[in-house]
């Protein structure tokens, strides 16, 4: 994360680290990086196993109002089952094909660049 965080640099305000567990297999991340922008992406990634990912990046705006959220429950038929995001207004559920950290940072910093 760390590397991410430093790469995306220009774009950073502040990150914390809420919880950082690793026990074997076991890897559990919550983390909050704040944008310049005053959004912030609430990070939520969990291995079991080594190789079962569940994850959920959840960006809002300075008002809290839902920007993005990525995630992979099983909980929406899109063609990238499970991996789908919610953007916007309540409802508004499509395919992703971003589903890592560096990805979804990436979505963030163009948007963040451009604005």
């Amino acid at each position: 994360m760390l590397q991410i965080i430093e790469k995306y640099s220009d774009i950073v305000a502040s990150y914390r680290v809420q919880r950082f567990e690793q026990y074997g297999a076991l890897f559990r991340l919550r983390a909050e990086i704040e944008i310049i922008d005053g959004s912030k992406l609430h990070i939520r990634e969990t291995v079991i196993g080594g190789f079962n990912r569940k994850y959920a990046y959840h960006w809002q705006d300075k008002d809290e109002m839902l920007i993005i959220r990525w995630d992979n429950a099983p909980d929406w038929d899109v063609e990238t089952f499970p991996h789908h995001k919610h953007v916007g207004e309540k409802g508004n559920v499509g395919p992703s094909y971003e589903r890592t950290l560096e990805q979804v940072m990436a979505v963030v910093a163009k948007r963040v660049r451009l604005a």
